[in-house]
């Protein structure tokens, strides 16, 4: 009896103990799983917190880059300036030099005629007139002495005008010349400016993963293609702007140039990388005319085409990571001259129907729309440009 006893207390000992442990087992691990409840939460909050770093900073990269295609594009815009200025005042110059050499040819032979009329003993017309031995000699040098007075009346003008002319010539030079100062010195300050940018930009891009600094490289090169290409296409509506083909644009609302077209995709100007899924210029040279594939371009006005670009087989849509890099972003375009320095462009073409130095009519079919070069989907870029400058499209097509 004692010994079953016994046994029974042992039993219910140990079962004592067990409960114990198993209880002080079950609370550690609940410990244990809440502290690493705590610590996911945690985790999870440092990965939002550096998600929105990383998109502050990819933000801010974005805004700079905006920021440095705009001065890239004043700067651009400065340097034709210049040019023009410079052309300018090395005519003035031509106009002055030539303008003072006449007048001082003019100056010094009337000078040299009233020295000569000097030195014959300075014979009046009167006294000439009464030499006269008859009444057809009397006439006759009345006839000639009033030739010789007519002739020194406009030379005596033809001075005084050259005189007004070359101090003109000059108070026009300085002007351009102080303008010529004055741009350069603005150059110059949006050069520094620009340089500023660049560095700041360069301090977020250190901020981001060696792939994401790889990415915007890549973004960078290609932004900087796309940049080259719209200066070469600005020279050239420059040089070709009066090029239309015998036709010169002088005003008035042009013929649309994607009738098949569903809706405006993108305007003119500043745009954020989210309307783009970060494809494309922040800064927009034209107008997105979305579209379906292979419906017509036609131009917008008459003209003569003075560029095509072709040979972009990359006929779809992209997204960051498949970039395109045909025709400076643009993909198969082409340009027409309309005279009057208007000139319009036609990006992202599948297919072009027309050549350089063809001449074309308002409406006439010219290309089809496509998604050639760097564009997220089918439509056309239209592009307007006046005495090489990029405008808003949508004056000139009353939207």
């Amino acid at each position: 009896m004692t010994k079953k006893i016994v046994c029974i207390f042992l039993i219910i000992m140990i079962l004592s103990v067990s409960i114990v442990s198993f209880a002080v087992t079950q609370g550690e691990l609940q410990n244990k799983v809440n502290e690493l409840n705590t610590q996911i939460d945690q985790t999870e909050n440092r990965i939002d917190e550096i998600n929105g770093e990383v998109d502050a900073v990819t933000k801010e990269i974005n805004n700079l880059s905006a920021e440095i295609e705009e001065k890239e594009d004043q700067i651009a815009v400065l340097n034709q300036e210049l040019k023009t200025l410079n052309d300018e005042i090395s005519k003035l110059e031509a106009e002055l030099k030539d303008e003072e050499e006449k007048y001082n040819d003019r100056y010094d032979k009337f000078c040299k005629r009233i020295v000569a009329q000097y030195k014959s003993g300075k014979v009046s017309y009167l006294d000439v007139l009464l030499n006269a031995k008859s009444l057809s000699e009397f006439v006759s040098k009345y006839y000639y002495l009033e030739k010789i007075a007519d002739l020194d009346t406009k030379i005596l003008n033809d001075i005084e005008e050259r005189k007004n002319q070359i101090e003109n010539n000059k108070k026009t030079l300085d002007e351009k010349k102080s303008e010529l100062t004055d741009k350069q010195t603005q150059l110059k300050r949006e050069e520094i400016n620009l340089s500023n940018k660049k560095a700041n930009k360069n301090k977020y891009v250190s901020q981001l993963t060696a792939e994401q600094q790889e990415q915007q490289r890549q973004l960078d090169e290609l932004n900087e293609q796309k940049r080259q290409t719209n200066n070469e296409i600005a020279e050239l509506a420059i040089q070709n702007g009066n090029k239309g083909g015998g036709y010169v644009y002088s005003g008035g609302i042009l013929t649309f140039p994607a009738p098949n077209y569903t809706r405006i995709s993108s305007g003119f100007g500043y745009r954020g990388s989210a309307a783009t899924g970060g494809v494309g210029s922040s800064n927009h040279k034209g107008m997105d005319l979305a579209a379906p594939s292979g419906s017509p371009i036609v131009a917008a006005e008459s003209g003569v085409v003075i560029k095509v670009v072709t040979g972009c087989t990359h006929n779809y849509p992209k997204t960051y990571s498949t970039r395109c890099s045909c025709g400076g972003g643009y993909g198969n375009y082409l340009m027409i001259s309309h005279g009057g320095n208007l000139v319009t462009l036609y990006g992202h073409c599948s297919t072009i129907s027309v050549s350089t130095g063809q001449t074309v009519t308002a409406g006439q079919q010219i290309a089809t729309v496509g998604c050639t070069g760097y564009s997220t989907g089918n439509h056309l870029h239209f592009g307007v440009l006046l005495n090489g400058t990029y405008v808003n499209p949508a004056s000139y097509l009353g939207k």
